[in-house]
């Protein structure tokens, strides 16, 4: 897997020792497999950590990655231990005459923390919150160019998924099949389990694949990404098999249009709360507001959930670089489901669509 360049690299470990003079900090120990690979380049996930001084940087992780190391994260001394090792670690710490260091109160384990004031009392361990995710939330070009090639992977094989898909097939059939293609068409994996949810599992917002077979008359939701040189894409499309009653139809119809209204209303600056207000707004006006039980939308890079978040709590700004999804849903139970998910990037001043696949109301 393709790390970030090494000018990114080191202007991501120059913000972090910036927050280290603000924060009066010796260094940052980083233990979250999403921020050590921001930081290094590290895809060998979970198992190494980072340790960011004011002049030093060092990856800790075991024999398995040496030569994996020396190839991803040359901006790094390594440092050949157990990376969930604390005592070893703290002698680290020590070693170096750190007084205060920064740790990821919002994810490490409380066991480390434990173990390093434990095994370090004269350290000062301070939590830094979401400081780097934070960082994270503006991608920089090579990360845009990551994420679009996720999302056409994904579309692409999307389009070649639906083509084969037919009554009779179980929606594990299907959602093997499609993440078959995504692999076939370059991803290095799924970016989460794939959903299939089909006739009244539709009203299931997250309704994993099951053994239930594809029927005649029903609606299916199919919500999936694939995950390219660590970068993931985000994206639904619902479809109909054989004929769609009125219901649904209508249902599509209001889901289709608050999503376009979202995409054609959106300013930059407007927060992830205001954006999200005007697809809801459209789809309470229709009398469906009470089945629209999730936000709009969500950033997505490195995680499939990560900041902008753009629902009723969403009170950041949403400006260029940003990526996040669009993906107004209707959910009623013993009826069904619809939801249509496109991922897209401010650019220019505007939403920039990022996945593909014709939106219109389709029956196979």
């Amino acid at each position: 897997m393709k790390r970030a360049t090494h000018e990114e690299s080191i202007k991501r470990i120059a913000k972090v020792r910036d927050f280290m003079d603000e924060k009066a900090l010796d260094a940052v120990f980083y233990t979250s497999q999403e921020n050590v690979f921001y930081l290094s380049g590290f895809t060998g996930y979970g198992d190494a950590t980072l340790l960011i001084t004011k002049k030093e940087q060092f990856i800790l992780t075991d024999f398995r990655y040496n030569e994996q190391v020396i190839v991803e994260c040359p901006d790094y001394e390594h440092i050949n231990m157990r990376s969930d090792s604390m005592p070893a670690t703290a002698d680290l710490m020590l070693s170096k005459g750190l007084r205060s260091v920064g740790f990821e109160d919002e994810t490490i384990l409380y066991t480390w923390v434990k173990s390093l004031a434990e095994e370090a009392p004269n350290i000062k361990f301070t939590g830094i919150g979401n400081f780097t995710e934070g960082l994270r939330v503006v991608k920089s070009e090579d990360e845009l160019a990551k994420i679009e090639e996720a999302c056409r992977i994904s579309s692409v094989a999307f389009a070649e998924t639906y083509e084969a898909v037919k009554p009779g097939m179980t929606e594990i059939e299907a959602a093997a099949l499609l993440e078959y293609n995504m692999r076939k068409y370059g991803a290095d994996g799924v970016a989460f389990t794939t959903i299939v949810a089909s006739g009244i599992r539709g009203s299931m917002c997250h309704g994993t694949a099951t053994e239930k077979k594809l029927e005649e008359g029903e609606a299916v939701t199919v919500d999936f990404g694939a995950r390219y040189k660590g970068y993931d894409a985000d994206m639904t499309r619902t479809f109909f098999i054989g004929s769609a009653n009125s219901k649904m139809r209508e249902i599509y119809q209001i889901v289709y249009d608050a999503q376009q209204k979202a995409i054609e209303s959106f300013r930059v600056g407007m927060t992830g709360k205001e954006l999200d207000a005007v697809a809801r707004d459209y789809i309470s006006m229709h009398g469906f507001g009470k089945y629209f039980g999730h936000g709009l939308g969500h950033g997505v890079g490195i995680m499939i959930h990560e900041d902008p978040y753009v629902n009723l709590r969403g009170e950041t700004p949403l400006t260029e670089g940003m990526v996040f999804s669009v993906e107004p849903g209707i959910y009623v139970p013993d009826l069904g489901g619809v939801r249509i998910e496109d991922l897209a990037c401010v650019k220019n001043g505007k939403l920039h669509l990022m996945t593909f696949f014709d939106k219109e109301l389709k029956i196979k």
